[in-house]
């Protein structure tokens, strides 16, 4: 019998040592890998926020230098919107620009012609498109209502914000 215990405790003791280091081993390498990931992304989130920052100063400089000539619109595509990479990134520039105390970028436009959802593809067709020149002029707006008819969007039922985005560029 002391033969037998004598035999078994050491070999008991070591598949044990064995099974705890198999299940244990693998955590602290798992922590080490999942701290890269939290730092990767971490550093995209700095990257794509200072994108959005960059943009909108931009865009706020662009207004500040032609404050009657120049649409936000046009301040943004002149700000290249169009190379963010989500319609949230676009929609968080739209709203750093109007906290500036500046009109909204899609106002008379969106929702009814331009969806929300639409910001950037939008943003992307107009800069692309042929005989669109976004910078400057009402282009947009006829931009805007070719979107709305080539994605099947019906007609507002209210275009007066958009009669409106109409006078004033048509106006300045």
């Amino acid at each position: 019998m002391t033969a037998f215990v004598l035999g078994m405790v050491p070999l008991l003791s070591g598949a044990t040592v064995f099974l705890v280091r198999w299940f244990v081993s693998p955590y602290p390498i798992y922590m080490q890998v999942q701290q890269k990931l939290d730092a990767l992304a971490d550093t995209k989130k700095e990257e794509r926020a200072k994108a959005v920052h960059g943009c909108f100063e931009r865009s706020a400089t662009i207004l500040k230098q032609h404050p009657s000539v120049l649409l936000s619109f046009h301040a943004l595509s002149r700000a290249e919107g169009h190379r963010l990479e989500s319609n949230e990134e676009v929609a968080e520039v739209c709203d750093l620009i109007q906290e500036a105390r500046y009109d909204h970028p899609f106002e008379g436009i969106s929702p009814g012609y331009v969806p929300e959802k639409d910001w950037l593809p939008f943003l992307k067709y107009v800069r692309h498109a042929p005989n669109i020149k976004p910078e400057e002029g009402k282009d947009y707006l006829d931009a805007a209502d070719r979107w709305r008819q080539d994605h099947g969007y019906p007609v507002p039922p209210d275009d007066a914000d958009f009669a409106l985005a109409v006078q004033k560029t048509v106006l300045r």
